[in-house]
């Protein structure tokens, strides 16, 4: 397991908790662990990207990255106050569950 794969597994943990803190807990603090795990996310996502030439992984991972691009959107929604950040989550998640399972799919097939 690399850095990468760290970095972006605990932006990821940050990102679920910062999205299950604020049922719990309203506190100013709350948002700030959402966009940080939304920022790494986002940061592994652009520095990683898909360098083969199929033209489906290449759209599929170009998903990928705007679902990240969203959760930073939702964090300063967040930060705004409000419950609108709650709708981009949503969208992002569905976005990221289709991608990790089409990409896989489609890497099958290209072997």
């Amino acid at each position: 397991m690399n850095i990468k794969d760290i970095i972006f597994k605990t932006s990821s943990m940050l990102v679920v908790v910062g999205a299950l803190l604020p049922l719990l807990v309203f506190e100013e603090w709350v948002p700030y662990i959402f966009a940080v795990g939304a920022a790494g996310m986002s940061v592994i996502r652009l520095i990683t990207p898909y360098r083969g030439k199929n033209t489906r992984l290449r759209r599929l991972v170009l998903i990928e990255l705007f679902a990240t691009l969203i959760l930073l959107f939702a964090s300063y929604l967040m930060f705004k106050g409000g419950n609108d950040w709650i709708v981009l989550l949503t969208i992002s998640a569905f976005l990221q569950l289709y991608t990790s399972i089409a990409i896989p799919r489609a890497g099958n097939k290209e072997e």
